[in-house]
């Protein structure tokens, strides 16, 4: 082989790897949001469908929601926790707080070994005792 093709091949690889290691880094689901409710500690969601894109780099993994027309409607801090096994269906976890409004507290999307936590600043509803 000539000092060329070296060159050619060795450029190749580092671009597969470059694209390998982005497709790792960044994950894409479609999700279906059944309430108007809020995530993490100021975006609201409108019900409808959102395509949701995980920003995982190590210091601040972030989830971004994007409309059905691709707008970008809003980027939350998440936690990403790995499970052992993956989720069959796409589920997503809702809390009411004392407002009545509803609150996404995490989300499992089908597929995947990864669920997505959001801290939020609503209180949690509480039934009077007595």
């Amino acid at each position: 082989m000539n000092g060329s093709k070296i060159h050619k091949l060795l450029i190749s690889a580092a671009g597969l790897a470059f694209l390998f290691s982005g497709l790792a880094l960044a994950k894409t689901k479609q999700i279906d949001v059944i309430y108007q409710a809020r995530v993490g500690k100021s975006l609201t969601l409108k019900p409808g469908s959102y395509r949701i894109d995980v920003v995982n780099n190590t210091k601040s993994p972030a989830v971004r929601f994007f409309d059905s027309n691709g707008k970008l409607v809003g980027e939350v801090p998440a936690q990403v926790v790995t499970k052992p096994r993956k989720t069959d269906e796409t589920m997503i976890d809702y809390t009411k707080v004392a407002s009545n409004d509803h609150v996404i507290t995490s989300i499992s999307p089908g597929g995947w070994n990864e669920v997505l936590r959001f801290e939020n600043s609503g209180k949690p509803e509480t039934t009077p005792k007595g």
